[in-house]
């Protein structure tokens, strides 16, 4: 059987563990957070990347109207600027799909976390217990 400090000693060594895991998780947390928002951006870029795609292909279909000579020209380049929509929606979707795992990883980073900090409040509440058992005790050697 241990005795009051012995067991003060096992919670103090068991809380400055526990402290560490946080910090660890913390961290964990904080480079999801940092990834979540690269990736939010990358989207943000993809979105731009789309809207500037659109606008082009407003003004190609406006010299297309307006350029009897060189309409089909106009319309040729056209059709070859429609093409790269496909790919540049794929893009597009693929930056929605590691946003949303991005998303996942740091909601799951910050469960670690919070269940970190409870266990962690947990073993500094039963080593200020612990040490006021051992302070009732008296000292022992």
């Amino acid at each position: 059987m241990r005795s009051a400090a012995q067991e003060a000693d096992l919670w103090r060594l068991l809380a400055r563990v526990r402290a560490l895991r946080v910090r660890r998780r913390l961290r964990a947390l904080a480079d999801a957070r940092r990834h979540e928002r690269r990736a939010a951006d990358e989207v943000a870029q993809r979105v731009a990347a789309l809207e500037h795609h659109a606008d082009a292909r407003q003004r190609m279909l406006a010299f297309c109207r307006h350029d009897r000579r060189g309409g089909g020209q106009w319309h040729a380049t056209l059709r070859a600027h429609d093409a790269s929509t496909p790919v540049l929606q794929r893009h597009l979707a693929d930056a929605q799909h590691a946003h949303a795992a991005a998303r996942d990883e740091t909601s799951e980073a910050l469960r670690a976390w919070q269940v970190e900090r409870v266990r962690h409040d947990d073993v500094q509440q039963r080593w200020r217990t612990a040490v006021a058992r051992a302070a009732c005790d008296g000292p022992q050697d």
